[in-house]
């Protein structure tokens, strides 16, 4: 096995005319009879889980078939693996290229945490405003020196962290799914190819069907969202668009959609996950200690079913596991540097409604080959087989928001979980859910406390 990164990808760097191997769409009908899944339980194969029977004397009949492109699968699942995908996303940001106006113009204003100006603008949107003035050295982000009236030094590392995190949110994002295609879903361990190893992502030990984009809107309270003006240039930007937001979808085999959005820091929804497991030089990343991440998982769905329709509000979905505009660009080599980009152009143009801009697409050709990289990495070392099976999360609070205890966490469960019931068994709707959940986000901690016991009490 390889032990150095360079030594990786030159073992991995060259492979040529390589081919995607799509994992089954639907749990549709028995490979060997054919039978349908309303007409019987479905089960897929074990060491594979790319064919599915009705029943075991099936599977037993189809073996002398199926045994030439079974193998030994590695079944990475989503819970273990989203931080690393988030760290990736988090060393994006980090491009050499990238550098933001705002961390190298001295702040003078103060923008801290319930205070600062908002500003409205004349096509409706509303920001709190950051004025940016003389130039500051890089060695001074994050200091007095770049914001002299940042209240302690915690808050001036937060805002530097939320404008380190901002913009590119399609290219980005769109370059890890294609890494995944490319890294990922190239891989198999059939009969043809001795000694090669398939990985595969599954959820819950249901294999991943389906990856893919959405496109469409968080909603984010101008206090939270940011604009900047240089007094010196007369020169605004405004910073990331709630309106034009994006995240990635997984779909599971047996019918569950989750969902990761690594790009609300910077609107300062604070959800990260502790990275050192995986943003390491092990890995082929600097050293990261937390990256922001929110995986909406089974758990959330069972609390918060409707979340992913009402707080994050999708627009478009395009999966990008099977789009067949990617088949050649990925198969032709390990490698994207060279690549023209022109159909991954064109899919970018297709998810957001637009023209991308010649930034994102220059963007777009630094991210790709960097992503797959990280990736390929990580898919010859196995690294992932050390992921931790529960990732550790933390909430990063402003002063003065309330503090969560281990009560306050235990009765919310109890409250959303009754009333993500009552939704699924048809005793409320989805308004009323929303309602609820309203109604415990907006009330103070002690109120919540006693909402908890009973979803009834209102």
């Amino acid at each position: 096995m390889p032990k150095t990164t360079q030594e990786v990808l030159s073992a991995a760097g060259g492979r040529d005319e390589r081919a995607i191997y799509l994992p089954l769409e639907s749990l549709d009908k028995c490979t060997y009879c054919a039978k349908a899944a309303q007409d019987a339980k479905l089960s897929w194969c074990t060491s594979c889980a790319e064919a599915l029977y009705c029943s075991s004397d099936c599977q037993k009949a189809d073996w002398k078939t199926h045994k030439s492109k079974c193998g030994t699968t590695d079944r990475i699942d989503l819970q273990t693996y989203y931080p690393f995908l988030a760290s990736i996303v988090a060393v994006s940001h980090l491009h050499p290229k990238l550098s933001h106006p705002a961390l190298n113009h001295q702040i003078i204003n103060s923008p801290n945490p319930n205070s600062g100006e908002i500003v409205a603008f004349p096509n409706g949107d509303k920001a709190k405003m950051i004025l940016l003035g003389k130039p500051v050295p890089p060695s001074s982000i994050g200091s007095t020196e770049w914001w002299p009236t940042g209240t302690t030094a915690k808050i001036r590392h937060k805002l530097m962290r939320r404008i380190i995190n901002e913009g590119l949110v399609l290219p980005i994002n769109l370059s890890v799914c294609i890494a995944l295609l490319s890294e990922m879903y190239t891989t198999t361990s059939s009969k043809s190819t001795p000694g090669k190893r398939r990985v595969r992502f599954s959820y819950n030990r249901s294999p991943i069907t389906d990856f893919g984009i959405v496109h469409g809107s968080a909603p984010v309270t101008p206090q939270d969202r940011l604009a900047y003006y240089n007094i010196d240039t007369h020169t605004f930007m405004m910073g990331q668009d709630p309106n034009d937001h994006y995240w990635i979808y997984f779909t599971t085999l047996s019918g569950e959609e989750h969902f990761l959005d690594c790009n609300m820091f910077t609107f300062n929804f604070c959800i990260l996950a502790k990275s050192d497991f995986y943003a390491n030089a092990n890995n082929g990343m600097p050293d990261l200690s937390v990256v922001p991440a929110f995986f909406f998982n089974r758990d959330y769905a069972k609390r918060m079913p409707l979340l992913g329709q009402l707080i994050w509000k999708p627009k478009k979905r395009v999966s990008i596991l099977r789009e067949a505009r990617l088949k050649d660009l990925v198969g032709a080599s390990a490698n994207f540097d060279y690549h023209d980009l022109q159909s991954v152009y064109e899919l970018m143009k297709d998810i957001s409604g637009r023209e991308c801009t010649d930034w994102e697409k220059e963007m777009m050709r630094e991210f790709l080959p960097n992503t797959c990289k990280l990736l390929r990495i990580n898919m010859h070392t196995r690294a992932y087989l050390g992921f931790p099976k529960e990732p550790n999360i933390m909430i990063e609070t402003d002063p003065g928001e309330d503090v969560k205890t281990d009560e306050h966490d235990e009765e919310l469960d109890k409250y959303l979980k009754k009333w993500g019931r009552r939704l699924k068994k048809g005793k409320i709707s989805p308004e009323q859910w929303q309602k609820a959940f309203n109604s415990w986000r907006d009330k103070p901690l002690g109120a919540k406390l006693e909402m908890g016991g009973s979803p009834t009490r209102r």
